[in-house]
Formats: C-alpha cells, sequence, structure tokens
C-alpha cells in the first residue's frame, strides 16, 4: 500500500506541475484537454507500475488515461456551466473534484469489477477521495506551494489505497476459505 500512496502522490504531484505548463503553453481548449491527458498519463503510468503484477494486462493505464482525461475536460465544463448559471449557489470546486473522480473511478472499475466482488465501492471511493483531496488542498493552497499536489495526491492515494486493500485482502480470504 505504501508504494500505492507513493507513486500516486508523486504522479499527481508531477503531473500537476507539467500540467500547468502545458497550459501555459498552449492555449485554448486544447491546452486543457491536453493537461489532463498530461496529469492522467502521470497517474495512470505509476498506478499501473504498482498494479501490474496483481491485475495483468495494460488495461489500467488505459482507462485511467482515458477516464482522466474525459472526465477532466467534462468536469470543467460541467462544473463552470454550473457555476455561471447558478452562480455563487454552486460550489465549483467541489463539482469539479465529484465529477473528476468520478469519471476516473467509473473507468478504474471497469478492470477492477473481473477481479473482485463489490468493486463497485471503487466508484464511491475514487469520487470521494477526489473531493476530499480537493477540499482540503484548497484550504491550504497558500501556504503549501507547490508542495499542494503532492499533499492532494497523497490524500487521494491514501484513501484508495485503503480501498484496494481492502479488496485484496478480501480476495485473499475467499481463496484461502474456498
Amino acid at each position: 500500500m505504501l508504494q500505492w500512496v507513493a507513486a500516486t502522490a508523486i504522479s499527481y504531484a508531477v503531473g500537476g506541475i507539467i500540467s500547468a505548463f502545458v497550459t501555459d503553453y498552449i492555449p485554448g481548449n486544447l491546452g486543457v484537454i491536453l493537461s489532463f491527458l498530461v496529469m492522467s498519463m502521470a497517474i495512470a503510468l505509476a498506478q499501473w507500475l504498482v498494479l501490474r503484477k496483481r491485475i495483468l494486462g495494460m488495461g489500467w493505464l488505459w482507462v485511467t488515461l482515458v477516464g482522466g482525461t474525459l472526465g477532466g475536460a467534462f468536469s470543467s465544463w460541467a462544473s463552470f456551466w454550473l457555476a455561471v448559471t447558478y452562480g455563487d449557489a454552486v460550489d465549483l470546486l467541489a463539482i469539479y473534484a465529484c465529477l473528476r473522480g468520478l469519471s476516473i473511478g467509473f473507468a478504474q472499475w471497469t478492470i477492477l469489477k473481473h477481479s473482485f466482488r463489490r468493486s463497485g465501492w471503487w466508484v464511491v471511493g475514487t469520487t470521494f477521495s477526489w473531493y476530499l483531496s480537493v477540499m482540503i488542498g484548497s484550504q491550504l493552497m497558500q501556504s503549501l506551494g507547490y508542495f499542494l499536489t503532492l499533499l492532494v495526491g497523497a490524500i487521494y492515494g491514501l484513501l484508495t489505497g485503503i480501498l484496494l486493500l481492502l479488496f485484496f485482502s478480501q480476495k485473499l480470504r475467499s481463496c484461502q476459505a474456498g
């Protein structure tokens, strides 16, 4: 689990910093989509490297890349649209975080459902982990600077890591019992 947390935290931080440069140099919607692609690729590759011996194939890498990229673009568009439509009545950051977590969680669930019973909890756990990590990060933005993305990634990695640990321990227990 420690590898998962470290890989997720570092890839979130590195991907976040690099993706910020992408939007600085590539304007418009293309820059935003490429920014999500870069960050999603960093997370996907790091998580896949940790999981590759337990979840075979390249599926995790691809679904995380696609789910993160498309989910990032959709969550940005949807949260912006809702904020413009409803103004201050909508928490733009909360909506963004939940939709982003939901999209990545759902995409990754398409791989996990083949290996784990109750894998649907992954969607809930990933959505919650994105929400909580982004909300905590938003409160600490001024004081952490570049370390902010590392903290947000660590919270996301810790919460999803706990869920993965529960999945793997449940599978081990069922294999030992049967």
